[in-house]
């Protein structure tokens, strides 16, 4: 089986030892900084709470795996060859549209859920309906399913919509915009 087969993705889109050498760092950082912190969070031995229900438990076990997964990621890595000298490609936005597209339809999810009055609800229907459309087309054009997709993408869009707002209005009591 090739590395094609094994991710499900085309071979020229699997990630690169290199690019999974650089993002190890990111990893190990990102738990590094999840434990320093939970080390510094109020362990509230005041109210003569055990360690076990410190509020910094979770977030330094969850620190400690990520950071953990990191050091597996660059291991694995460095042992594919990351180190190795590589041929240098152009780099071209079109192979990169899928994270354009994202980090674009994120900021603009954002700024309308900041500055506009339109309920929370149905600004993240409509994002996730876009993202799923978007993401799915190509194969559903390929089974001539193209209707049917946007069907299922505006179900889940709105299930979605309402589901977060439920969840975090009514059982996190948070309030959202």
């Amino acid at each position: 089986m090739d590395d094609s087969q094994a991710t499900g993705l085309p071979a020229e889109e699997n990630v690169s030892p290199r690019a999974d050498f650089w993002s190890s760092f990111i990893w190990i950082g990102l738990g590094i900084a999840m434990l320093w912190m939970s080390l510094n969070m109020d362990r509230l031995e005041r109210f003569q709470a055990s360690i076990y229900t410190a509020p910094g438990l979770v977030p330094g076990l969850l620190g400690i795996a990520i950071a953990l997964m990191g050091v597996i990621l660059l291991v694995r890595a460095v042992n594919a060859g990351a180190l190795r000298p590589r041929a240098r490609k152009p780099l071209v936005l079109a192979q990169h549209w899928r994270l354009i597209f994202s980090l674009s339809l994120s900021l603009i999810y954002a700024l309308i859920i900041v500055a506009s009055a339109l309920p929370f609800w149905l600004v993240t229907a409509v994002y996730v309906t876009i993202f799923v459309i978007v993401f799915q087309y190509a194969e559903r054009r390929a089974k001539a399913q193209v209707p049917r997709g946007i069907a299922v993408a505006v179900v889940h869009g709105l299930l979605a919509g309402v589901l977060i707002q439920y969840v975090f209005e009514e059982l996190f009591l948070v309030r959202l915009p």
